[in-house]
């Protein structure tokens, strides 16, 4: 009996030690599992805490885009009301205005303010156009060579009329439509007569025997007046 109960006493010390090493180790566990919910939770916390960082800032973002896109629409709607503007209007038609200059058949002569086409005619060939015809014609003078020497008319009162009025060293340019152009140098201005087949000064004496490359005339008074230019 005494035997007996010395094994079942053994049995029970055993079977208590390794209880409370199992409860041990159960607490242990339980321990650890509730350690790794508490991190957990902090995690999940901080990382709401994130999002809603996250999130504020990206609708501060859109508040501050849409503000922009708002103020966008007002400057847009300010240009496209003053384009309306009856003088800005009018300065844009300028611009787009449909405008050629008018080189004739030569180019086109520049004197001071004054400004024609030139179209050629030979006076030693014939024309289908009358050298008459060109100078009545608006906008066009008579362009053409003679006795060696290059010669522009046409009517005073369309213009021409400034030739009374030049000095000496004057000069006049001729354009062309080519983008070139050429300057010439008055060097003589006289009263004279168109006889027909000559341009003569009061005493009879021909322009075409006189200095110059270019010759311009026009009706003076009960005449003509002349100049020659280089």
């Amino acid at each position: 009996m005494r035997k007996y109960f010395t094994i079942l006493l053994c049995t029970f010390v055993f079977f208590f030690n390794d209880f409370n090493i199992l409860n041990s180790n159960m607490n242990s566990k339980t321990k650890k599992d509730d350690k790794k919910v508490l991190i957990k939770n902090e995690l999940d916390s901080k990382f709401k805490e994130q999002i809603e960082k996250v999130n504020k800032q990206l609708e501060k973002e859109q508040e501050e885009l849409k503000r922009k896109e708002e103020e966008n629409k007002i400057d847009n709607s300010t240009i496209i009301q003053t384009s309306t503007n009856d003088d800005y209007v009018e300065d844009n038609n300028t611009v787009n205005e449909n405008y050629s200059i008018n080189y004739g058949t030569y180019g086109r002569l520049y004197i001071s303010w004054f400004s024609v086409a030139l179209y050629d005619y030979n006076v030693n060939t014939n024309s289908s156009v009358s050298l008459q015809e060109l100078v009545d014609n608006n906008d066009s003078a008579a362009y053409y060579a003679n006795k060696g020497k290059l010669v522009i008319a046409d009517h005073n009162y369309q213009g021409l009329s400034i030739l009374s009025s030049l000095s000496e060293e004057t000069t006049s340019y001729i354009n062309f439509a080519d983008g070139s152009s050429v300057q010439y140098r008055l060097i003589k201005k006289a009263k004279g007569y168109n006889t027909g087949p000559d341009l003569v000064d009061t005493e009879g004496n021909s322009f075409y025997d006189m200095d110059g490359s270019l010759i311009m005339y026009t009706c003076y008074e009960d005449g003509i007046i002349v100049t020659l230019w280089v």
